[in-house]
């Protein structure tokens, strides 16, 4: 499977909603998956010193004209500009960016409702109880999304998510990345095809290591969470209760699983003793990759299997040394 194609998008963007129905179908025509990725276009603006289009002479006249009109032309039904737009959308965001951390299908299900929410039956998904509301008829639990918005760790996380699109070069919505493409809007949807035909196939390649997973008993989790959070001040990016947590840090991510968890995904009650660290590697192709290593003398741990719950496909090898050695990429997350 090749990398996943970043999907930026802002919940109050039109061009964003539009792009978001027709963002997967294209992907998946290539062997490609999507990351969905939120960021907040109020602080865009200001970064890059402009304002929204509605709100710029003669273009705003123009846009509002062009957004139905888009949405006609991309065969999009039951479109209608909202009675209020544009909306501060932090509460979508978080809630979303909470959805996600714990299952990728369910926070793509969540965006999907949200967008559709707004842009079509015109609700004000920036009012957090309306917000919750929508994201619990996709599945999500209504209490723990309405707590996502006012909880610290949700702000920092879609602060910390828009930071790292303005640093990757996010200045609009829709905004893709594609193996370091960036494309932007809805009308380059055909550019980004292009690119993607041009790709070449996936041969196994690692594309880079992007954690680094400390295996923990059930009881060590919580006190290792604290330490990393609290002791060494690293950011809490994800956080599955009693399970998984993850931190960002400027390079690979540190993560801590609990060790039962990762006993189950290696294919086996838990790991053996001295399993204490994973290493993983994101690859363009895990059943190429791990075809390769094995013909060159890795031994295999597991073999290529799909994990559905972190939309990814994995298989396990160990290193000489007897460390575990994750090699993973992403996987479609299943139809609304």
């Amino acid at each position: 499977m090749a990398a996943p194609i970043e999907f930026w998008f802002d919940f109050s963007s039109p061009y964003g909603f539009l792009a978001s129905t027709k963002i997967e179908a294209l992907a998946a025509r290539h062997g490609r998956t999507v990351d969905w990725r939120p960021t907040l276009l109020g602080v865009v603006f200001r970064a890059i010193g402009t304002a929204p289009l509605v709100e710029i002479p003669l273009k705003g006249d123009y846009s509002r004209r062009d957004f139905p009109r888009s949405a006609s032309f991309h065969g999009v039904t039951g479109f209608r500009m909202p009675s209020k737009f544009p909306i501060p959308t932090q509460a979508a965001g978080r809630i979303f960016l909470c959805a996600k951390a714990g299952d990728a299908a369910l926070g793509v299900r969540v965006a999907k409702a949200l967008l559709a929410a707004y842009w079509v039956d015109d609700r004000d998904i920036s009012n957090a109880d309306i917000a919750a509301s929508v994201a619990a008829t996709a599945g999500f639990d209504r209490v723990r999304a309405r707590a996502a918005v006012d909880d610290p760790v949700w702000k920092d996380a879609l602060k910390r998510e828009v930071e790292a699109g303005l640093a990757c070069g996010v200045f609009g919505s829709p905004f893709v990345i594609a193996d370091g493409e960036p494309v932007w809007g809805l009308d380059r949807l055909d550019q980004l095809e292009w690119h993607l035909a041009r790709a070449p196939a996936a041969t196994g390649r690692v594309l880079g290591a992007t954690h680094l997973r400390l295996i923990v008993s059930d009881a060590q989790l919580g006190p290792a969470i604290a330490f990393y959070r609290d002791v060494l001040g690293l950011p809490l990016a994800v956080d599955v209760p009693g399970a998984y947590a993850e931190f960002a840090t400027d390079g690979a991510r540190v993560a801590l699983c609990a060790e039962a968890v990762m006993g189950a995904v290696v294919g086996r009650p838990a790991p053996r003793s001295g399993d204490a660290v994973v290493v993983c590697l994101a690859v363009d192709d895990v059943d190429a990759a791990c075809a390769s290593a094995r013909s060159r003398g890795a031994t295999v741990v597991r073999e290529p299997h799909d994990q559905p719950t972190w939309a990814q496909r994995v298989a396990h090898l160990r290193d000489p040394a007897g460390h575990l050695v994750e090699l993973w990429a992403r996987i479609p997350a299943p139809a609304a």
